[in-house]
């Protein structure tokens, strides 16, 4: 297994939150984006994939919660710049019908 690391930005514009992610979300690091991306006073919750390399089944258990945790205050959540590979895990098991994946 290739040494998996993610890296996290976050830039907080008013309810708006921007996280572009860097690496692999695998079971080692889905916690660390569960611990570290804080929506208290988000209802727009943007994840960046652009540089994901890969997504494990942890890391799309990590995207429901923030889908839920988002939709249940009235808010919205959006997967942008997913690349072929990573987008063809999110149709391949369904989760395209449950969140909203962008090229």
């Amino acid at each position: 297994m290739a040494n998996s690391e993610l890296k996290i930005e976050q830039k907080k514009d008013g309810g708006k939150l921007l996280c572009k992610l860097t690496g692999w979300l695998d079971p080692n690091t889905s916690p660390k984006l569960l611990e570290q991306v804080d929506v208290a006073e988000v209802n727009m919750l943007i994840f960046d994939l652009a540089d994901v390399e890969y997504v494990f089944s942890s890391g799309l258990r990590a995207f429901l919660v923030f889908q839920k945790m988002i939709e249940g205050k009235g808010g919205t959540m959006k997967l942008v710049n997913v690349p072929d590979q990573i987008r063809f895990v999110f149709t391949d098991t369904g989760l395209d019908e449950l969140l909203e994946v962008k090229e």
